[in-house]
């Protein structure tokens, strides 16, 4: 995709001048004329592409990005819109007013501008990347060109609501686990710098021998006391390198690796990554979008660097000839069920179909092992948290249960 810049002129003869993103001078001035627009002169803006990038690196970093909830509802909004015949203007001005805030009710009110200005409800939305990206317009553009707009939203709604449900039961799996280890992190802190150095103080006094426990975890104490600073300074340290590896392709792949192979939340992962790019496959080639276009935008919807890596993998297959499941087989990354089942659905011709079906499979396998992982990891947690506080309090308990038991003795003995 590249930036163009047109000069043009409307029915009234007034000059119009202004940029479109598109792949070729044709298609931008095929949709200048589907604005009822005479086209002068349609050029690429090379000059404008180096700014482009950059504008569009600091939407990435800086814009707040529509959550996909806010517009499944919208894309919900705008269905029932064009279904109902209301005039799309009227419609979209309605669907503002009622959106309250953010970045989707903001960008709803200058869709009704632009498409009220004579733009395509398209292009309208491609001046707003943070909230309709590469996958939505092209679907968007996809029903304008097979006048199936209403029938096209809905099926984009549908597909938001399915995404939007199966992000929220991961996230709901994997928060309990994150919000006790932090709690245990921070307990674990707050006995070993304040409560364990009260009763080192007090076994100083005493001056008897202490258990190997004791001395060990009041060793730690004195340690991480002494080097406070440093534990603090490392610890940030840390974080702040783990954040800006994030930041980079390698770091985030590696760290995308990692979420599809770890014990017990990996499974979970790799079944929603599968069923978000399976659902999204088959909604774009339902569409009816090539398939080397379809291949193109489902990386960004896998949400996962090492399975958008395979996919150009495939990309790079298929143009060169080679068979759809063939090329994803021949890439390791995708299991053999929702192989089996493209296999079926591109004999059949019915690929689409195949792939929404390995969708609804894996999603209710998410359901499934979230339920089953819910009800397990609970007392697994409690065991970890009770077992770590648990082996600090004992430690520090020990030698005053050996003083207890060398009184009871010596009274024995008198």
């Amino acid at each position: 995709m590249a930036n163009y810049s047109y000069v043009a002129k409307d029915r009234s003869g007034a000059e119009l001048t202004g940029f479109l993103t598109g792949s070729s001078d044709d298609e931008i001035i095929q949709r200048l004329h589907q604005q009822g627009l005479a086209v002068l002169h349609v050029a690429e803006d090379r000059r404008g592409q180096a700014a482009a990038a950059w504008k569009a690196q600091a939407a990435a970093w800086n814009v707040r990005r529509a959550s996909t909830r806010d517009l499944a509802l919208f894309s919900r909004q705008l269905a029932t819109v064009l279904e109902s015949g209301i005039p799309l203007v009227k419609g979209l001005r309605g669907l503002s007013a009622d959106s309250g805030r953010g970045p989707v009710a903001k960008a709803v009110a200058d869709l009704a501008t632009r498409v009220e200005r004579g733009e395509s409800i398209s292009d309208a939305m491609a001046a707003h990347p943070a909230v309709f990206n590469s996958m939505y317009l092209s679907m968007i553009r996809a029903g304008e060109r097979a006048g199936t707009l209403d029938k096209i939203v809905v099926e984009l709604s549908n597909y938001l609501e399915k995404v939007d449900d199966i992000k929220g039961k991961v996230k709901s799996a994997m928060t309990y686990p994150v919000f006790i280890l932090t709690f245990t992190v921070l307990a674990t802190l707050f006995l070993i710098l304040k409560i364990v150095p009260t009763f080192s103080d007090i076994y100083k006094e005493l001056g008897q021998d202490l258990p190997a426990l004791t001395r060990v975890v009041l060793h730690i104490s004195d340690v991480v006391r002494a080097n406070a600073v440093l534990v603090i300074g490392g610890m940030a340290a840390l974080v702040v390198a783990v954040f800006a590896a994030l930041r980079t392709r390698r770091g985030l792949r590696t760290w995308h690796a990692l979420q599809l192979r770890m014990p017990i939340f990996g499974p979970i992962v790799t079944k929603s990554v599968m069923s978000r790019f399976a659902r999204t496959f088959g909604i774009l080639i339902g569409s009816g979008l090539p398939i080397l276009e379809s291949l193109d935008l489902v990386k960004g919807a896998a949400d996962n660097l090492v399975v958008a890596d395979a996919i150009d993998e495939v990309k790079a297959k298929v143009a060169a000839g080679q068979g759809v499941t063939e090329s994803f087989r021949a890439t390791g990354a995708f299991p053999e069920m929702l192989l089996q089942l493209m296999a079926t659905g591109e004999e059949a011709g019915e690929l689409d179909t195949m792939l929404n079906k390995s969708s609804d499979f894996y999603d209710r396998q998410v359901e499934a092992t979230v339920h089953g992982l819910s009800s397990l990891i609970e007392p697994i947690m409690i065991v970890i948290v009770g077992g770590i506080i648990g082996f600090i309090v004992l430690s520090m308990f020990l030698p005053i249960f050996g003083m207890g038991d060398a009184m009871i003795k010596g009274s024995a003995a008198m």
